[in-house]
């Protein structure tokens, strides 16, 4: 039963953090962040049978579309060794199922919806 709960609860976070996207890139880009604070996005790349949702850290998002960043994990399926700590990303914003803003030591202030899920990634259950 509640295996059965976790498609709900994650399609109601990935839909919190979309519905309030738009809001959030006007925010990066006017700097209306914490100071010193950083907008991170999580996002969702298609690997055989599912999908990860790797973090990365915001560096630009001029185009609607389409945002760039650092990423902050590591790919752990053999198809996205390519994503690797810290190696730059271009990211569409369709691929955003996640964001959070963090404050200078690094604390989640607003955001963050999918972090309290048991296994986002997991599209098999």
């Amino acid at each position: 039963m509640i295996g059965s709960n976790v498609p709900m609860a994650r399609d109601q976070a990935v839909f919190a953090a979309r519905s309030r996207l738009v809001d959030v890139r006007r925010r990066f880009l006017g700097h209306d962040l914490p100071p010193l604070g950083a907008l991170i996005i999580r996002h969702q790349v298609a690997v055989p049978d599912g999908a990860e949702w790797p973090w990365a850290l915001v560096s630009n998002w001029q185009h609607a579309t389409l945002l760039g960043g650092r990423s902050l994990n590591d790919g752990a399926h053999p198809s996205v060794a390519h994503i690797r700590m810290g190696r730059p990303l271009r990211i569409r914003s369709a691929d955003v199922v996640d964001w959070a803003i963090i404050d200078a030591r690094g604390e989640i202030v607003e955001g963050a919806w999918t972090r309290r899920l048991r296994a986002p990634a997991d599209t098999t259950t």
